[in-house]
């Protein structure tokens, strides 16, 4: 492999061109002709030289047995063999497509998020972990968060909120937290978490009345540790 890129060799590369130029058409059965198995039974029988020594011999041609036995097993082997290669390059175009598409993340933070004073009750005594992942270009939210208390009507929601040098607060939504409220959680490309002297993980009751902003009723928040 050069510069990252999947390199295939000659019959690869042909078989590869072959499954792309492919369409629906090409997977439909075509019935054979009927007389086509004839006609196969027919030349194997006048190739193969074992059907005229019971006619030279005597012996009736009807207790020879003709062996194509071999030639069976030599055409199955050519087959699986395209088969097994059709299957690595189709393998290995899709391990390299996901390597490519798939950020390669590492542990940069943790939060412990807890109850504060003024929240909604439902978070009085629960904790939350949190660890945050990241790369060169991207951060996501891991949540640890099974014990999530629901509400009728109303949508569990994980925000970001950046605090800089003059106390000035930004606040992201990175998303409504899944039913099982376990979950990793991109964070948006507009939020830069180095831009802040202070970073906090927080999750909300969020009502669903089209409102974007952040309603007020915090379950649980904690601020981000770096690693």
């Amino acid at each position: 492999m050069t510069d990252g890129n999947l390199q295939l060799d000659e019959d690869e590369a042909r078989i590869d061109a072959l499954l792309r130029s492919m369409t629906d058409d090409d997977l439909e059965f075509a019935a054979p002709p009927a007389d086509l198995w004839n006609d196969i039974e027919a030349a194997v029988f006048a190739d193969s030289p074992s059907v005229t020594v019971g006619e030279e011999s005597g012996e009736s041609p009807t207790n020879n047995v003709v062996d194509i036995t071999s030639r069976f097993r030599r055409g199955t082997a050519f087959f699986a063999a395209a088969a097994a290669a059709v299957v690595v390059v189709i393998g290995a175009l899709v391990v390299a497509a996901s390597g490519n598409d798939s950020p390669s993340f590492e542990v940069v933070g943790d939060a412990r998020l807890d109850w504060q004073e003024g929240f909604v009750d439902e978070g009085a005594e629960l904790t939350v972990d949190a660890t945050i992942l990241g790369t060169d270009s991207a951060q996501a939210v891991q949540l640890n968060a099974a014990a999530l208390p629901p509400r009728a009507g109303e949508d569990l929601e994980l925000w970001l909120i950046g605090i800089d040098a003059a106390g000035e607060l930004t606040i992201s939504t990175l998303g409504i937290i899944e039913s099982d409220a376990d979950g990793t959680y991109e964070v948006p490309d507009d939020f830069d978490s180095s831009a802040f002297d202070t970073v906090l993980v927080d999750i909300s009751y969020e009502p669903r009345d089209g409102d974007e902003t952040h309603s007020g009723a915090s379950i649980v928040r904690g601020e981000i540790i770096d690693a």
